[in-house]
């Protein structure tokens, strides 16, 4: 099995972009063409180096060569066309080495399909710091892998992608798994903070409530205890007597 044309258009093109001068990633890796570095082999990336688009094509499909060997070595599993398409960009943009001792690998090989999106999404760090391109390449190898459709991208997110600042083309794995495919970190953080204030204000509300359920009981209760509504009369009584007291010496000046 071969990277379809499909996925390498969807996926790997769309998001290492096509440079036919060298240049660093923010990594500091030398890349050139579909994000081709010296570690992939020939031709090795230096400093200045230009080439054609046609070169810039060869290069490419002699590079996916070694990835799609490497997946069809470690995977155990029988995948679909867009699974090792997906399997084959995230060799391609993270390294054999990294796939290899990657938890997403053991998940595969444990046939635990469900779980990659989420393992996916633990590699969006280059440099040591999470980059928004990477952050959507991994939602997006996520979409591929679960669907045969791919939701087009924007003509804008085309270009952020495009542009070299937002090229990440070697990445570490994550410290911490990122357990949503289609929203950033900093967006989780904010509606999980939302959902428990909610959480404290509904239990804030339910235990007021529950108070004067409770006090409403024992008013109940009170008032069918025999003594109680004795007693009740008694300082009624002598509440009443007080007060007309209280009138009759006003009005007769005592």
């Amino acid at each position: 099995m071969q990277m379809s044309q499909e996925g390498i258009d969807a996926l790997l093109k769309k998001f290492e972009g096509c440079k036919l001068k060298a240049y660093r990633c923010p990594a500091g890796i030398c890349t050139i063409g579909y994000g081709h570095t010296s570690a992939a082999g020939n031709p090795t990336v230096v400093d200045g180096l230009t080439i054609r688009q046609d070169q810039a094509e060869a290069i490419l499909r002699s590079d996916l060569v070694k990835y799609e060997t490497a997946v069809h070595n470690m995977v155990e599993q029988s995948l679909t066309q867009h699974q090792f398409d997906v399997l084959v960009d995230f060799a391609y943009n993270a390294g054999v080495g990294n796939l290899k001792s990657s938890t997403l690998l053991k998940k595969v090989n444990a046939g635990q399909f469900d779980a990659v999106p989420a393992e996916l999404m633990k590699w969006t760090k280059g440099g040591g710091k999470v980059l928004a391109g990477l952050v959507r390449r991994r939602q997006a190898e996520s979409a591929w892998w679960l669907s045969h459709e791919m939701v087009p991208m924007t003509a804008a997110a085309a270009a952020e992608v495009a542009d070299a600042d937002d090229q990440e083309q070697r990445v570490s794995p994550d410290a911490v798994s990122i357990p949503s495919m289609a929203t950033s970190s900093q967006g989780n953080a904010a509606i999980i903070t939302a959902g428990l204030g909610g959480l404290g204000m509904a239990k804030q509300v339910a235990a007021n409530a529950q108070d004067a359920s409770d006090t409403a009981n024992q008013i109940m209760g009170l008032l069918g205890n025999t003594n109680f509504l004795i007693m009740l009369a008694i300082v009624g009584l002598g509440g009443a007597i007080w007060y007309f007291r209280k009138q009759h010496m006003e009005e007769h000046g005592v």
